[in-house]
């Protein structure tokens, strides 16, 4: 099957081929990646859609991520998105994002960031120094602050894999998750909804874990969206 021509060139709602870059000339590059394909069925559906804080879930990630760009610290941000979800796709345009349509409609996490590894491994030849910075669409409350130090931490070299670990949910594996390019071969082994940390354990991989502040909850449900909302009304008072 024919890659997706919105992987080299896209369209934005009001400014048709305007190209939305990707990479900078760096000996050090870390992609974002975010899989958004899900259908949030304990949501109750369009769950990345829904608004917090006057912005859609994704929104908010895609925010964050357009400040790591605009500090240099990632190249650009990858979105996996459902074939059929335009609305996703067009989100993704107006934060300056690569909309990447997935080969399936119900794709599990697994093949999502599987497919997304896949297309940007395929773009050039591969750098010693390349990283991808796995990001769950569904936790708006993603900071810059930990993206940096975990980038930091990879840069500094002596680490593979590396993670956040937040002081307000202990024993929690925390995201982002950053994964080296010698890595990157074993997405093949990735099953379910799972992700990349079950290779990771049973490969016995290293992982730095890096204590941070706060937390960075996910929002499966209704009830989660109305929980840190209502945290954040509390912080404001």
């Amino acid at each position: 099957m024919a890659r997706s021509r919105t992987w080299r060139r896209s369209q934005y709602p009001s400014r048709a081929h305007r190209r939305v870059p990707l990479e900078r000339q760096d000996p050090l590059r870390v992609y974002a990646l975010v899989p958004a394909a899900g259908r949030g069925h304990r949501f109750g559906g369009d769950k990345l859609l829904a608004k917090w804080h006057d912005r859609p879930l994704l929104g908010h990630v895609l925010l964050k991520l357009g400040g790591a760009r605009a500090a240099g610290l990632i190249v650009g941000t990858v979105v996996v998105h459902r074939p059929s979800d335009e609305a996703t796709r067009r989100l993704a345009l107006d934060y300056r994002c690569r909309p990447l349509a997935a080969r399936h409609e119900d794709g599990e996490l697994s093949y999502t960031l599987r497919y997304g590894i896949e297309m940007i491994a395929a773009r050039g030849p591969a750098q010693e120094k390349d990283a991808i910075l796995i990001c769950l669409a569904d936790q708006p409350m993603l900071r810059l602050d930990v993206i940096r130090t975990l980038i930091d931490a990879w840069k500094a070299g002596g680490t593979r894999v590396v993670r956040p670990s937040y002081r307000e949910a202990p024993g929690e594996p925390g995201h982002p998750l950053l994964i080296d390019r010698s890595l990157w071969g074993h997405a093949a082994e990735m099953r379910g909804e799972s992700g990349f940390a079950p290779v990771i354990e049973s490969r016995r991989i290293p992982v730095k874990t890096i204590s941070v502040a706060g937390r960075n909850p996910d929002v499966d449900t209704a009830a989660d969206l109305e929980a840190i909302a209502a945290a954040a009304e509390v912080g404001e008072h």
